[in-house]
């Protein structure tokens, strides 16, 4: 990786944490004064049945990926011509997998709605409207994600991140005409969110318009590329689909056993920890049209490089978010919500080790993607991850604590992780090993630090005592990160993005 690429590569990181960063302060203001104006109850069934608006927002950067890894690979291969194909072929594809995603969501809903929801008879109107708003902005982000795709690829990370800051700040002016709302809250606030999807969507359509040649709708066909398209979008999409049904599975589980209250708990967790993977989502974002790239210019050695740095960045900037997050978890929920629902503590920590253990999970899937070779790694994961339903319907209906499904969920995503690494090095020629032995095993070290000070955390009594002790949890982890899994080089790379540093770096 050159020092021209690593500063374009800096660049647009900071661009993309500037726009995190405001994300973060403006969706956690907007979350309690919602919470504030809906209510636990309402609260508890938005996050319920509007649950796949916040998991698909999540993964509509994940959806548009199938889009960029064409593109990238064009660009990489110097095959400007065919931009135009990608785009196309791309909005055939997507408003393939819109109206599928639509009958299938629709199909569950009125099954969940007829059987299983347990709310109180006087909302199930309210929460069946705020279903139909949550699937039609699920089915506009797939739409949207075509544009991302293209915006990500030609590296418009400026862009990028205004439009999603402009798109939280205008939830943020729903949150507040929630007090003012001429119909039922609950109904009116889905209706707005619909009403921003579609005009981030539109906005979205210009921009890209104006600055890319390949943005024009035209009837153009190569069967032969449709058919790769379709099979690589098509795997995506159920892989990501089986995730994403498993994380509203859990939701739905947890409704039956323990009703909407349960439910805004686990909203409040999971709100927490989806912000803490836009740090992840940021990184692998910028890192993954470089990946892709070097691998379609037959640059492996870079490739490889770049899976490896990847992985130890993002797995030393979420376990830095999770330390904290989960020494001071019941403080910090005070201080944001100021009425914290029941179990939302414990349902936090145990979310934050999962976002954990999946933090290198992007670097692993851009091996997949790179190779263009996504069918076994998808099936694998799709039946890896959707075994904590299972699991937890089991231990729930035994009589267990709420929190014991998400500790299915630990366990399973330890085992994906291990067999997806297998898969790569069989699918792609990936050097599993070394990356087991110079990435997992230091990891572990610093889980295990991590682990015993949390210990420790939990026997002291004061907030002070606490800080403390986190802040010595993450100097410790950050030394072992930085002399036990960073190599020599990746040092000195590392120091060479600081600005205005012009140091000879010597390591012992």
């Amino acid at each position: 990786m050159s020092g021209t690429t690593g500063k374009r590569l800096a660049k647009n990181t900071a661009f993309m944490y500037i726009r995190m960063f405001v994300l973060m302060v403006v969706s956690f203001y907007t979350s309690r004064i919602v919470l504030q104006q809906l209510g636990v109850d309402d609260y508890g069934i938005y996050n319920l049945v509007g649950s796949i608006v916040a998991m698909f927002a999540s993964l509509r950067i994940i959806f548009s990926s199938s889009t960029q890894r064409y593109l990238n690979y064009e660009i990489g291969q110097g095959n400007a011509q065919n931009l135009q194909l990608v785009f196309n072929l791309s909005i055939y594809i997507n408003l393939l997998i819109g109206i599928i995603f639509i009958l299938c969501v629709e199909g569950l809903g009125i099954w969940f709605f007829t059987h299983k929801i347990n709310v109180s008879p006087d909302r199930i109107h309210a929460a069946f409207i705020v279903f139909q708003c949550a699937t039609a902005i699920a089915a506009i982000s797939i739409i949207t994600s075509v544009f991302d795709a293209v915006i990500i690829a030609h590296e418009h990370m400026n862009f990028y991140a205004c439009i999603a800051i402009i798109e939280s700040v205008m939830k943020l002016g729903i949150a507040f005409l929630l007090s003012h709302a001429p119909i039922d809250k609950l109904v009116f606030y889905g209706l707005l969110l619909l009403g921003v999807a579609v005009v981030i969507l539109c906005v979205n359509i210009i921009y890209c318009k104006w600055h890319f040649q390949e943005v024009k709708l035209r009837l153009i066909w190569d069967k032969v590329y449709f058919k790769q398209m379709t099979q690589f979008a098509g795997w995506n999409f159920l892989g990501n689909t089986a995730y994403a049904v498993t994380q509203n599975g859990v939701n739905m589980i947890l409704n039956v056993f323990g009703g909407t209250v349960v439910n805004a708990a686990r909203g409040i967790a999971f709100q927490v920890s989806e912000m803490t993977k836009q740090f992840l989502i940021n990184i692998n974002t910028v890192m993954t049209p470089y990946s892709i790239q070097a691998y379609a210019g037959g640059k492996y050695d870079d490739f490889q490089k770049a899976i490896f740095i990847s992985s130890k960045i993002l797995f030393y900037v979420q376990l830095m978010l999770t330390i904290p997050l989960v020494y001071l978890t019941p403080w910090l929920l005070q201080l944001w919500l100021g009425t914290v629902p029941e179990y939302s503590v414990v349902f936090l920590q145990l979310t934050l080790c999962i976002t954990l253990i999946r933090s290198i999970h992007g670097p692993i899937d851009t091996i997949f993607k790179a190779k263009g070779d996504l069918k076994y790694y998808q099936i694998v994961e799709g039946l890896i991850l959707s075994l904590p339903l299972a699991l937890g319907y089991i231990v729930l209906k035994a009589g267990a604590h709420y929190a014991w499904i998400f500790v299915c969920c630990i366990i399973m995503e330890q085992v994906n992780l291990l067999a997806i690494l297998i898969l790569a090095r069989k699918v792609a020629g990936f050097n599993s090993t070394a990356y087991t032995c110079n990435i997992l095993l230091p990891a572990c070290l610093c889980l295990i630090c991590a682990g015993g000070l949390f210990y420790l955390n939990t026997l002291t009594s004061t907030l002070w005592q606490q800080i403390v002790i986190s802040l010595a949890s993450m100097v410790i982890c950050s030394a072992i990160w930085w002399w036990c899994i960073l190599k020599r080089e990746e040092r000195k790379q590392i120091l060479s993005l600081i600005p205005n540093r012009h140091v000879e770096y010597r390591t012992r």
